[in-house]
């Protein structure tokens, strides 16, 4: 078709033409001639009536294909097209959630607001290293917060305890140490407490997770001192283990006299370290906080989908240890620039100082309004409520939801009738339903097409908790393209059969479809549908009401109108959500606007969104090469067991020409190539083989065990224990093998012990770890000691663990730490010499394997003879010196001999933490 423009022909009324006149001459034909008409020969009645049949053809398919377009596909302009583009352009910029963030205030901002320069000076002398629960870095942060109390005139306390979590047959233990200040209120209607926590996991730096969070209190807090006192008390709670199963918070919610008190909780977390700090959970009956949300937030960012989405994930933060036990709240986390979510450089540079001030525009804001609001009531019905640019948050009844679905149900017949009316045909509806199908299915491809092939080029997939890659916008821009690409090739290549609103008709039963059923399964995310759909269906009425003046100037700008909320709600999923069937519904709901893109030919949307999908594919292959901000995984880990004489160093499996970057390193840290492999699922390291090498034996001292209790009562053997790293391990960890099994850990009993055949402890214990313990009266204590050292460079040097740049240690694959094993049965139990033969657990490094003469009394397999009654204590072939020196002293003050286990034993008075 020709790209010159074509004088537009006067309408159907213009010419005075109406429905019923052209009912009658596609039914009838042109009207007889006149009598006065001279006759026609045989030749020319035939010729006319050949005629008459073509033109009642040409009407039936004309009346047939809708008059929303009579007479082809109407004039092109040439302007049109590039004018839509813009539009929507603009339309999506707008919209978008990460428009229209906060800007940083300075460090010289006004004392009673919140400042992020302010905040994010702490957040660098908090974040300096990794603090994980008992690393010493841990408890200099623990001290700096106490330290920033202090100084705001506040009486902070240090909660210490024992939590513990159970999850099947394993348990995990911290000792925690949460710290809580208080702020009185002159006239108290109920408490609020605002939390974070401070602890990191493992060896990540934790600037965003949750340093944010700590210091947008810290700064919050400050500002709100500045100001007269509040009504309400405040509660400030900066709660220790999180990331090891939120022990911190329930340790809180089960054992701290104020938790009484709490009325209303603000959580701040981070999932990320960019975008905006969304409000993402509450509790159920939410309806008056986040009524009260839409009152004092300046810049609300939410929508109660991730309500509903976050309630069916296995995630939690602080504030599900209080929404378990009832308690209402708000909480808050940003998401962007997920891939430094748990690594090493989650530091204060990747953290957006944008992001900061707005986590403390909501701190801030909800303080002030909570600590003056009445909260003798904090619950009402369920809402549904979303953010809209420029409207705020918008709220309604979430007994709604069932009347919407009815409204679109209604809205999507009127269409249908006026379409009917008009010569919509049903077999182009389901061209239309055809479209809308093979839309979501290339999208769906495109998705798991680049899903398949991505893992090639990149080093970081599998190790990145919070994403699949550094870069991933650029993927879920090359299936947004995608799926943009295959709606508007499609409706081009068929609207020569097909009118729009036929299109639409058949497209739109799609959206309505999940519409309806995500009103019955997730009530509180529907709106995300159901409205975008409303306005979509207002478009095709108008479309349909218009007739041929629909590809005005008048039909243009309606469609582009009703484009606008399709944007603004549907947007908020795509980029929080990213699926590839959201994307392809928000190209369907746009199909009004986007006939505007047939102008000034139907092919050059289409073809120019194919190549922007390239175009996006080629910057994501040029972003997955590994750099300093975005590196590539790589693992060394150091093992040994206590006794063996042999070590080892060990990495991470690799892929065929994948890796090579981080194999080259492991490979010159560990002096040479990894040419065997093994499982280190016994020294706590995750499951699964994996390649190894020899490595030097370190002097690293063994745990101390101390053996408080030894007796038998009622034929089961009861030992107390107490257990203490001697290299100063940020875990410790128990295996239970045989009969023997834990009842309890620092007096925290564990329920079902017969079942738990695993432990691990995290935190600086008071003094030692103690450990109830229960086994049959003719069994070892058959307790497997593992120690994990987060700092291994103080052992092993620093020199094999530094790393070029980008390369960064793999979090998921446990890197960078020194992991060693040590037998209670083998070093510690009075009763091994003659109660049972026990094989010492050497899998792979026995003896032979070890290059070690069997001791005298052992068989040369390691199994102790049992005619032997001569204690056996082996000497620790690094150090040289018996490692159970002190057990064999203890043992002699508690009148221990080596016969038959004694029934009783007194051991005196023993004070447990």
């Amino acid at each position: 078709m020709s790209d010159y423009d074509f004088p537009e022909l006067p309408s159907d009324d213009e010419l005075g033409i109406s429905d019923e006149d052209q009912e009658q001459y596609a039914q009838e034909g042109p009207p007889a001639p006149s009598r006065d008409e001279p006759a026609l020969s045989p030749e020319s009645r035939a010729e006319r009536k050949l005629a008459k049949d073509s033109a009642k053809a040409e009407m039936k398919a004309s009346a047939a294909a809708g008059r929303a377009y009579v007479g082809a596909e109407g004039p092109r302009r040439r302007w049109r097209g590039p004018a839509t583009l813009v539009v929507l352009l603009a339309l999506g910029w707008v919209s978008s959630s990460r428009t229209g963030l906060p800007s940083p205030a300075p460090a010289n901002a006004p004392a009673t607001e919140f400042s992020s320069a302010r905040a994010m000076a702490t957040l660098v002398e908090l974040a300096r290293e990794p603090h994980a629960p008992g690393s010493p870095e841990h408890v200099r942060v623990r001290g700096f917060i106490v330290e920033r109390l202090l100084e705001l005139g506040l009486t902070p306390e240090i909660q210490t305890t024992t939590s513990v979590a159970q999850r099947g047959g394993y348990a995990r233990a911290a000792t925690v140490r949460n710290i809580i200040a208080r702020i009185p209120g002159t006239d108290p209607s109920g408490t609020v407490l605002i939390t974070a926590h401070y602890d990191s996991r493992e060896i990540a730096v934790g600037a965003a997770d949750d340093g944010s969070g700590v210091v947008t209190i810290l700064e919050s807090v400050r500002a709100l001192l500045e100001d007269p006192p509040l009504e309400n008390d405040i509660v400030v709670l900066i709660t220790d283990a999180e990331e090891l199963g939120l022990l911190g918070a329930r340790a809180f919610v089960a054992e701290h006299s104020l938790m009484a008190d709490v009325d209303l909780v603000l959580s701040f977390e981070m999932r990320g370290s960019g975008g905006p700090s969304i409000m993402f959970e509450t509790n159920d009956e939410n309806g008056w906080v986040v009524r009260a949300l839409k009152e004092f937030d300046p810049s609300p960012a939410t929508n109660s989908l991730s309500y509903e989405v976050y309630r069916r994930m296995p995630n939690g933060t602080d504030y599900t240890a209080f929404k378990d036990v009832g308690v209402q709240g708000l909480n808050f986390a940003a998401i962007d620039n997920a891939h430094v979510y748990h690594q090493a450089y989650d530091t204060p540079d990747n953290l957006s100082e944008s992001t900061l001030q707005h986590h403390g525009l909501h701190a801030l804001s909800a303080l002030q309004y909570f600590g003056q609001a009445d909260l003798s009531e904090v619950n009402a019905p369920n809402v549904v409520y979303f953010s809209l640019p420029g409207a705020g948050l918008v709220i309604y009844s979430a007994v709604w939801v069932n009347g919407i679905s009815l409204l679109l149900l209604v809205l999507f017949a009127a269409f249908f009738w006026m379409a009917r009316r008009n010569g919509a045909r049903l077999l182009g509806a389901a061209a239309g339903l055809g479209i809308a199908v093979t839309a979501a299915a290339a999208s769906w491809f495109a998705a798991t097409t680049l899903l398949g092939w991505l893992p090639t080029i990149h080093e970081e997939i599998g190790s990145l908790p919070g994403s699949i890659y550094h870069s991933e916008g650029w993927y879920i821009l090359v299936i947004a393209f995608v799926a943009f690409a295959v709606v508007t090739a499609l409706t081009a290549a068929t609207r020569r059969w097909v009118s729009l609103v036929e299109v639409m008709l058949g497209a739109f039963l799609v959206p309505l479809g999940a519409a309806i059923a995500l009103g019955v399964v997730a009530p509180l995310g529907a709106m995300n549908i159901q409205l975008p759909l409303a306005a979509a269906l207002l478009a095709g009425i108008a479309m349909a009401s218009l007739g041929s003046r629909a590809d005005s100037t008048v039909g243009w700008v309606a469609a582009l109108l009703l484009a606008a909320p399709v944007f603004f709600i549907l947007q908020w999923v795509v980029e929080i959500l990213w699926l590839a069937l959201t994307l392809s519904l928000g190209v369907l709901l746009c199909l009004p606007a986007l006939e505007g893109l047939r102008h000034p030919n139907s092919w050059w949307a289409p073809l120019s969104a194919s190549a922007l999908a390239c175009a996006c594919l080629g910057m994501g292959w040029l972003s997955a090469r590994p750099n300093a901000e975005r590196p590539a995984p790589s693992t060394l880990v150091y093992a040994y067991e206590h006794g063996s004489g042999a070590a080892l160093w060990a990495t991470s499996p690799t892929e065929e020409g994948r890796d090579l970057a981080a194999t080259a390193w492991a490979e010159s840290s560990a002096s040479g190539p990894f040419d065997q492999s093994r499982d280190l699922e016994g020294f706590g390291y995750r499951s699964g083989v994996v390649p190894v090498r020899t490595a030097s034996v370190v002097s690293a001292a063994p745990p101390s065990v101390m053996l408080l209790g030894d007796s038998v009562i009622d034929g089961t053997r009861h030992v107390t224990m107490r257990v203490r790293s001697e290299i100063g391990a940020e875990m410790l960890a128990f295996r239970f093998n045989g009969g023997t099994r834990a009842h309890s850990i620092n007096g925290k009993p564990l329920d079902n012990p017969e079942t738990i055949v695993g432990m691990d402890h995290w935190g600086e214990p008071d003094g030692s770890v103690a450990l109830e313990l229960t086994l049959p009266p003719l069994e070892a204590i058959d307790v497997t000691v593992i120690e994990h050292l987060l700092r291994p460079e103080e052992l092993l040097g620093a020199e094999p663990f530094e790393r070029p740049d980008g390369l960064a240690p793999d979090i998921v694959w446990m890197s960078d730490r020194a992991m060693f094993r040590y037998s209670v049965a083998a070093f510690v139990d009075p009763r091994h010499a003659i109660v049972q033969p026990v094989q010492v657990d050497l899998p792979g490094l026995g003896y032979g394997a070890a290059g070690l003469e069997a001791p005298e009394g052992d068989t040369p397999d390691g199994t102790r003879d049992a005619t032997d009654i001569t204690p056996w204590v082996p000497t620790d072939t690094v150090t040289g010196t018996p490692p159970v020196a002190d057990f064999l002293i203890a043992n002699r003050m508690l009148g221990n001999t080596l016969g038959a286990p004694r029934d009783t034993i007194t051991i005196g008075d023993e004070a447990w933490p």
